[in-house]
């Protein structure tokens, strides 16, 4: 099974309710974009408009492996057109509330899943129904760890014991697939000469890279300072990283006991199910589990246990949450649903897969709740 073959096989629309107001403080906008992520397209649009990116808000971030289509507000109103062929906005109207996760009420996917044997058509289907009634493990799904590096780990993991070496070490290394060539090789360099900041600022290509190495030169061991050069958006998108790894540890740790199946997330093998007999169904729909943080509140003391348990394996205790030498962002703890059922599920049929000569191809529709994953269901469907 593949999927996100074509960036139309994986559309995701927001479903949000604004209230619309004649005399609205902000301009609502609908925003397309194909191939972008979300803050990319966001600066495109500032650009185009001649403002800066902190001028627009969101409700959530959208995967640039995709067609999405997503609400955003301005306080100015904006250029109507088809910014570039990948992204284009649409004008709703005017209205009072500023664009904000919490007023996506869940997403809306169609997808179209790729490669398929014609002896997988019984099985798709008769795991979208068990799923339909027994739901899918809430994971969070990989495009939540983009700022892992798989040698060099968590950058929060380093931050969270103060390790902030290692932790800046991350920031500046740390190569991902999006990066070019020569940003590839660039890293490569300042990881083999790490702690030679007068080579490395020689190096250094961005405004950031050079106040940092600067800021290294001045004061070899100022590590924490150098962290504050960042960006907070990147920073709490790394700490978010790291409590979602968290969280799926500790789901994992309640699913062991009775699930045989495995999902692969990233680098992970997490136990999953196919169906649940009563007791299991009903202690699953009704279980909700913190995300490690800033008082997390605890629904049992079975996922207390297992909250302690997960923090200790990773050598951390609740009071590192405190960040008191990195006020800007807060760990906040919130309670997440530990499985998910999808709603209004659409079967839109087989067919031929004109990419994949002697192959079938399946499209479906579904619904799912704000920070839910698809590519997770669809791990499940596969499983």
């Amino acid at each position: 099974m593949k999927i996100k073959v074509r960036r139309e096989d994986f559309i995701v629309e927001e479903v949000a309710h604004f209230k619309l107001s004649n005399n609205g403080k902000y301009y609502l906008f609908r925003l397309f974009k194909s191939g972008w992520n979300t803050i990319d397209a966001l600066r495109v649009v500032a650009k185009y408009n001649n403002i800066k990116l902190n001028g627009l808000s969101y409700c959530g971030k959208k995967d640039r492996y995709a067609d999405t289509i997503q609400y955003i507000t301005s306080a100015t109103k904006l250029t109507i057109s088809e910014i570039n062929k990948d992204i284009r906005l649409e004008y709703i109207g005017r209205t009072d509330e500023k664009a904000s996760p919490m007023l996506i009420k869940g997403n809306k996917f169609k997808i179209k899943l790729r490669n398929l044997k014609e002896d997988d058509e019984r099985k798709i289907l008769r795991r979208i129904e068990e799923i339909k009634t027994f739901g899918f493990p809430n994971y969070f799904g990989e495009q939540r760890f983009g700022s892992y590096d798989k040698n060099l780990g968590f950058f929060a993991e380093k931050f969270l014991k103060a390790h902030y070496n290692g932790a800046l070490k991350i920031l500046l290394c740390s190569i991902y697939s999006q990066d070019g060539k020569e940003e590839k090789e660039r890293k490569r360099f300042f990881l083999k000469n790490w702690g030679n900041f007068g080579i490395l600022i020689k190096y250094a290509k961005t405004d950031l890279e050079k106040r940092i190495f600067s800021t290294l030169l001045e004061k070899p061991k100022g590590f924490l300072n150098a962290i504050h050069e960042y960006p907070i958006e990147e920073i709490s998108m790394a700490f978010s990283a790291y409590q979602s790894y968290l969280w799926n540890k500790m789901l994992a740790k309640i699913l062991e006991r009775f699930c045989n199946l495995k999902l692969p997330i990233k680098e992970w093998l997490y136990p999953s199910y196919e169906v649940l007999n009563k007791e299991q169904f009903d202690f699953l729909r009704n279980l909700s589990i913190p995300l490690p943080g800033i008082k997390p509140g605890f629904p049992s003391e079975e996922v207390e246990r297992v909250y302690e348990e997960v923090l200790n394996e990773e050598g951390l205790y609740q009071a590192r949450f405190n960040m008191r030498k990195y006020r800007k962002v807060i760990i906040k703890s919130f309670m997440r649903n530990a499985i998910v059922i999808p709603e209004d599920v659409r079967v839109l049929g087989f067919s031929d897969d004109e990419i994949y000569h002697g192959k079938k191809a399946f499209t479906f529709e579904f619904i799912l709740p704000r920070g839910s994953f698809a590519t997770v269901m669809l791990k499940a469907i596969e499983a």
